[in-house]
């Protein structure tokens, strides 16, 4: 864990979780992931589909599941350690609510995990996709949640570009 995600997780407390639900999704409840251990390594494996885990990848992961857990230092331990080599279907055939519930959500985070590095790479699509279709998500659907993705992502660098026309001071 970099020195900065450190920071971030330490400053993660009980509501940070509904804030990022709010925030991201308009939820007014933070609903119970069930196996939030499982969704953090298929996140990771996701993101290692090249056959690297980028450090902005785990740092990605890290501080998203930081948040969603209130800095749950004993599972961000566990998880900044973790090799990312499990099978990803495996981990999701597991739990029932990943299976069932978190579903889409977690293609479209594996997304923005493999993104946290600049660029999703193809091994990373192959991982996801294979993921999508273990949990019953057409290959269709993977690509507009990718479509979606970029999209935000192009109007957050944007708004940043609109506020701080300089460049960001911090």
């Amino acid at each position: 864990m970099t020195e900065a995600m450190t920071g971030a997780v330490a400053a993660a407390g009980p509501g940070t979780a509904m804030w990022l639900f709010g925030q991201d999704w308009t939820f007014t409840t933070v609903p119970d992931f069930g196996d939030i251990r499982a969704y953090a390594k298929a996140l990771l494996v996701a993101a290692r589909g090249d056959g690297v885990l980028a450090p902005e990848e785990r740092d990605w992961v890290l501080g998203y599941i930081g948040t969603l857990t209130g800095g749950d230092r004993g599972l961000l331990r566990e998880l900044a350690a973790y090799p990312a080599d499990e099978d990803v279907v495996a981990l999701v055939e597991g739990s029932a609510v990943l299976s069932r519930v978190a579903r889409v959500p977690l293609v479209f985070d594996a997304l923005r995990a493999c993104d946290a590095d600049g660029v999703i790479a193809p091994g990373e699509i192959e991982q996801i996709k294979r993921l999508a279709a273990a949990l019953g998500i057409p290959e269709e659907t993977v690509d507009r949640l990718q479509e979606a993705h970029h999209r935000e992502k192009a109007a957050r660098a944007a708004r940043i570009a609109l506020v701080f026309p300089d460049g960001t001071p911090y």
